[in-house]
C-alpha cells in the first residue's frame, strides 16, 4: 500500500486493542452470544399469519380485530373425508371422526391462562364465528350432551372450542307448537331412510360446499381451535394429522386442509429448509474459503463473524417479541453475505501486507485501519438503506428493516474487533497469491483493460446502456403474484389435498363482511338482513373474470337462519319475510331455542352481525377483484346507518400484497437516495458519487429483468431482493472507490489510481462473490419454490455486481477523469 496508505487511525486503533486484548474480546463476545443464544431458545417466536404483515392501524386489522373480538377466529382446520357420504359404514366412521376431533386433547406451549382467555372470548361470544358458524346445534346426540356448534363447553375436554359437520349440521323445526333446533344426524338415520337424507342433503345449499360435496362424495368436518400462538398451531395441527390416521382406510380417506393447516405446512417447510440449507451453505462456503485462504483460523474467523451476527440479531428479536416471519427468515442469509463480504475484505488486505513483508501484528492493524472506513461506509450505508422500510404501510416489512440493520451493525463491529482478533493467533502467514501468475489477477486485469482505449470505453459504456435498457424491458413484466401454496412441490399432501378440497367441495379460504348497524333494532332489521342476504346472493353468482369460474361456493350469515326459521314457521321452503315483524319473530324464536348458536352470527345487543364467505383458493392478486365485487356489492346494498367492511385472513392478505409495490418503490426509492449521500459523504466529490451508483443500480435493474424474464413474481419472498442486491453491490463498489480516490487525489493519475483500486479491492471482490455465489447456490436443492428463487437471484447478484464494478465503473472513471494527469489533483 505504501505511498497510497489510506489508514485511518481509529480502525486502526481500534484493531490495536483487539489484537493485545483478544482474551477479553472472545470473552465478551462469547458471553454476550450465550446470553442472546439464551433469549433465541426462550423467546424468539414465528409468526406466518398474513395479518402480521398488515399496518396495525389500518381499517382492516381493525376491523379484524373487533370480529375476533365478537365472534372468534375466522380461521379453521378443514378435515376431509373421501368416500361415500351416504352409506352406514361412512356416517358411522363420520360420527367416530367428529367425537375425535371434538376429543383431542395435547399439551400446548401457551400457559393455561392464555388458552383460558382465548376460550372466555369464546365463550362470551357463545362460539368462534367461522364460516360453518351457523351450523352447529347445542344437542348434537353423539356422545356428548352439549356439544353444539358454537358451544363454549367443547373447549373443557379438548382443543376446539368449535366442531362441526353433517352430525350436528343445524336442523330447524316447528314441533308441538315450539321451534325446535337440533343437529341434522341426531339420530342415526335407518338403511331405508340414506336415499331421501341424500336428496335432502345434496339439495339445501346450506350444506353443499360446506360440509359436503355436490357429487356426496366428499364430506367435511370443519375444526376451530382457542390456540393463538404459531408455535402451539403447529403443534395442534401435527397432533389432528397423527389422530385423524387411525381412521383413514379404503373407502374413508381422511386428509386435513384450510388455511390454518396450509399455513402450518408453509412455515414448517421454510424453518426446515432454511436451516438444512443455511447449514449446508455455511460449510460450502468455509470450503470455499479454506481454499482461498489454507489456514483455518482463516476460515473461522468469518464465519465467527457471520454466527455471532446472525445469533445476536435474533436474539435482539427475542428480546423486543419481533418474530420470526416470511420475511425476517431472510435475514441469516442476509447477514451472511454482509459479514462475509467484510471480513474477506480484511483478510485479503491483511494476507496482502504479510506477503509484502509487514510484521504479523503491525498487518492486522493497518489491514483493518485501511478497510475500516469502507466498511463503516458499506454498513452504515446498508443499514440505512434497511431502515428506509420503516416508512412501509406494513408491520412485518418495517420490523424485519430494523432487525436486519441491527445485524448489519454488529457484522461491521465484529469485522473490526472479532476478526482480528482471532487472526492474531495465526501463527504462520496466509499463503500468498502469485503475482503475475495468477488467474485471477490476470482476468481482472483483462476485464479492466476492455476500456483502456477511447473505442474500448464507448463499446464497454454502449454495451452496458443496451443491457441496462433491456434489463428495464423485462423489469416490466415483473408481476405482484403472492401464492404459498406455489412454494411447496406440485406433490405436497397439502397441496394435493387443497385442490382436492376446492374441487370437491370447494371454498377453502374465508372472506367476512362486518356490518355494523344503527337504531333500535341494529343488525334484526329487515332491510339490513335483506342486504346481507343480497350481498350473498350476488357473491354466490359472481364470475370471476380471469378463470371464468365462480369461486364462492357457500355464504353463512344471519338471513340464513331468518330463512330457515320463517320456512319452518309457516312449514314451507326456507324464505325471507316481507315484513319487519316476520323478521323479528323469526330471530326471536331462534334465539329462544338456541342463543349460543345467534350469538355465533350477531352480537348480543345486535349492533353487529357477519356474513361469512368461502371461496376457492387463489393466489392474492386473484382475490382482488373478488374483493372489489364485495365491496360494490355492499355500497349497493345498505344505506345510510349501516357500515359494512370486507376482513378476515384473504382479505388482510389482498391488502397487504396490494401495498408490496408501494412499500418496495418507497424503500428503495429512499434507500437509492441514502446510498447518493453516503458515497458523497465517504468519496468527498459529486462526480464520483454520482458515477457509484450506476454499478449499484445496474445489477438491481438487471436482477430485476431477470425476475421478469423468468416469471418471478415479486412476493413475500422476494419482495427484499432489490435491497439484497443493492447491500451486496454497494460493498464492492465503496471498497473500490474508496481506494481509487485515495490514489487519484495524491497524484491525479487515473490509470494508476485504477490500478491501485484493483489491487487493493480487487481480490477481495472476486473471493467474496466466488464465495457467496457458490454458497447461495446450495439453495437450488431447496424442495422449496421460494428458497430456490432467492438463492439462484442472490448469486446472480453477486455476479453481476462484480461484472458491474470491474468493468463499467474503471470505463465510467477513464471517461470522467481521463488519462494521467501528472500531478496532484484535488
Amino acid at each position: 500500500m505504501g505511498a497510497h496508505s489510506s489508514i485511518h487511525p481509529w480502525f486502526a486503533q481500534l484493531a490495536r486493542l483487539a489484537v493485545r486484548g483478544r482474551w477479553l474480546v472472545l470473552a465478551s463476545v462469547l458471553l454476550v452470544v450465550g446470553v442472546a443464544g439464551r433469549q433465541v431458545v426462550e423467546h424468539l417466536r414465528i409468526e406466518t399469519s398474513p395479518e402480521y404483515f398488515a399496518a396495525k392501524d389500518a381499517e382492516v386489522q381493525g376491523t379484524l380485530s373487533a370480529y375476533r373480538d365478537d365472534f372468534g377466529r375466522d380461521d379453521v382446520y378443514l378435515v376431509l373425508i373421501e368416500g361415500d357420504v351416504f352409506s352406514a359404514p361412512f356416517l358411522d366412521g363420520l360420527r367416530e371422526l367428529h367425537a375425535a376431533v371434538e376429543a383431542l386433547d395435547i399439551p400446548l406451549e401457551a400457559d393455561a391462562t392464555d388458552v383460558g382467555a382465548a376460550a372466555e372470548t369464546a365463550a362470551d361470544a357463545g362460539g368462534w364465528g367461522d364460516e360453518d358458524d351457523g351450523w352447529g346445534d347445542e344437542d348434537d346426540g353423539w356422545g356428548d350432551e352439549d356439544d353444539g356448534w358454537g358451544d363454549e363447553d367443547v373447549t373443557a375436554t379438548g382443543d376446539f372450542v368449535e366442531v362441526t359437520s353433517l352430525i350436528n349440521a343445524r336442523t330447524i323445526l316447528w314441533e308441538d307448537d315450539a321451534l325446535v333446533v337440533r343437529g341434522l344426524l341426531d339420530t342415526p338415520p335407518s338403511e331405508d331412510a340414506l336415499p331421501a337424507l341424500r336428496e335432502e342433503v345434496l339439495s339445501d345449499p346450506q350444506l353443499v360446499g360446506q360440509l359436503v360435496g355436490a357429487e356426496g362424495r366428499h364430506a367435511v368436518i370443519a375444526a376451530k381451535s382457542a390456540v393463538v400462538s404459531d408455535e402451539d398451531s403447529r403443534s395442534l395441527d401435527a397432533a389432528l394429522i397423527e389422530a385423524m390416521k387411525p381412521f383413514d382406510r379404503e373407502g374413508f380417506r381422511v386428509r386435513v386442509t384450510g388455511m390454518a393447516g396450509l399455513e402450518r405446512a408453509v412455515s414448517s417447510s421454510i424453518i426446515a429448509d432454511m436451516r438444512k440449507l443455511n447449514g449446508s451453505a455455511v460449510l460450502v462456503m468455509a470450503l470455499v474459503l479454506f481454499v482461498l485462504f489454507r489456514r483455518g483460523l482463516a476460515v473461522l474467523g468469518p464465519l465467527l463473524v457471520v454466527v455471532v451476527s446472525v445469533v445476536l440479531t435474533l436474539g435482539a428479536m427475542a428480546t423486543v417479541g419481533t418474530p420470526v416471519t416470511l420475511l425476517t427468515n431472510i435475514i441469516p442469509a442476509f447477514l451472511i453475505c454482509v459479514g462475509l463480504g467484510d471480513a474477506i475484505h480484511v483478510q485479503s488486505v491483511y494476507r496482502d501486507l504479510r506477503t509484502a513483508g509487514t510484521a504479523h501484528e503491525d498487518a492486522l492493524i493497518e489491514a483493518v485501519g485501511s478497510t475500516g472506513m469502507p466498511i463503516l461506509y458499506t454498513s452504515l450505508t446498508t443499514m440505512i438503506g434497511l431502515l428506509s422500510f420503516r416508512v412501509a404501510s406494513t408491520q412485518g416489512v418495517a420490523e424485519m428493516g430494523t432487525a436486519a440493520a441491527f445485524g448489519v451493525m454488529v457484522a461491521m463491529l465484529m469485522s473490526v474487533t472479532l476478526l482480528p482478533a482471532v487472526l492474531s493467533f495465526l501463527t504462520g502467514d496466509l499463503p500468498a497469491a502469485r503475482e503475475g501468475d495468477d488467474g485471477i489477477d490476470r482476468l481482472l486485469r483483462t476485464l479492466t483493460s476492455w476500456s483502456a482505449t477511447p473505442s474500448g470505453r464507448r463499446r464497454v459504456v454502449l454495451g452496458a446502456a443496451l443491457v441496462g435498457l433491456v434489463g428495464v424491458a423485462a423489469l416490466t413484466a415483473v408481476k405482484v403474484f403472492h401464492d404459498p401454496m406455489t412454494w411447496l412441490p406440485p406433490d405436497h399432501e397439502t397441496v394435493v389435498t387443497l385442490r382436492d378440497y376446492d374441487r370437491a367441495v370447494g371454498g377453502t379460504a374465508n372472506l367476512v363482511v362486518v356490518v355494523d348497524a344503527e337504531g333500535e333494532r341494529g343488525v334484526r332489521d329487515r332491510a339490513v338482513v335483506m342486504g346481507m342476504d343480497e350481498v350473498a346472493n350476488r357473491l354466490r353468482n359472481f364470475v370471476h373474470p380471469a378463470t371464468g369460474e365462480r369461486p364462492v361456493s357457500a355464504t353463512t350469515s344471519v338471513s340464513d337462519v331468518v330463512r330457515e326459521t320463517y320456512g319452518a314457521l309457516n312449514r314451507t321452503a326456507p324464505e325471507l319475510p316481507d315484513t319487519q315483524r316476520g323478521v323479528s319473530d323469526a330471530l326471536l324464536l331462534f334465539e329462544t331455542a338456541s342463543p349460543e348458536q345467534l350469538a355465533t352470527l350477531i352480537t348480543t345487543d345486535s349492533s353487529r352481525a357477519h356474513l361469512t364467505v368461502r371461496i376457492d383458493w387463489m393466489d392474492a392478486s386473484s382475490y382482488l377483484v373478488v374483493a372489489e365485487e364485495v365491496s360494490a356489492a355492499m355500497a349497493e346494498a345498505f344505506g345510510t346507518g349501516v357500515t359494512a367492511r370486507a376482513t378476515g385472513t384473504v382479505y388482510t392478505l389482498v391488502t397487504v400484497v396490494a401495498s408490496l409495490i408501494g412499500d418496495l418503490l418507497r424503500s428503495f426509492g429512499l434507500a437509492l437516495g441514502v446510498v447518493a449521500v453516503m458515497m458523497w459523504a465517504l468519496l468527498r466529490r459529486v462526480d464520483l458519487a454520482l458515477l457509484a451508483l450506476v454499478p449499484n443500480v445496474m445489477p438491481v435493474i438487471l436482477v430485476l429483468g431477470i425476475m421478469g424474464a423468468w416469471g418471478i413474481p415479486i412476493d413475500l419472498a422476494t419482495l427484499l431482493i432489490a435491497s439484497i442486491v443493492l447491500g451486496i453491490a454497494v460493498d464492492d463498489t465503496i471498497h473500490y472507490l474508496h481506494q481509487f480516490r485515495v490514489v487519484y487525489e495524491d497524484t491525479g493519475d487515473t490509470e494508476a489510481a485504477i490500478s491501485h483500486a484493483l489491487h487493493h479491492a480487487g481480490r477481495a471482490m472476486v473471493n467474496t462473490t466466488i464465495v457467496l455465489a457458490i454458497g447461495f447456490s446450495i439453495y437450488l436443492l431447496s424442495s422449496m419454490a421460494n428458497i430456490r428463487r432467492f438463492g439462484t437471484l442472490v448469486a446472480m447478484a453477486c455476479v453481476l455486481a462484480l461484472v458491474a464494478d470491474v468493468i463499467v465503473v474503471p470505463a465510467l472513471l477513464r471517461i470522467r477523469y481521463g488519462g494521467p494527469r501528472g500531478g496532484r489533483h484535488a
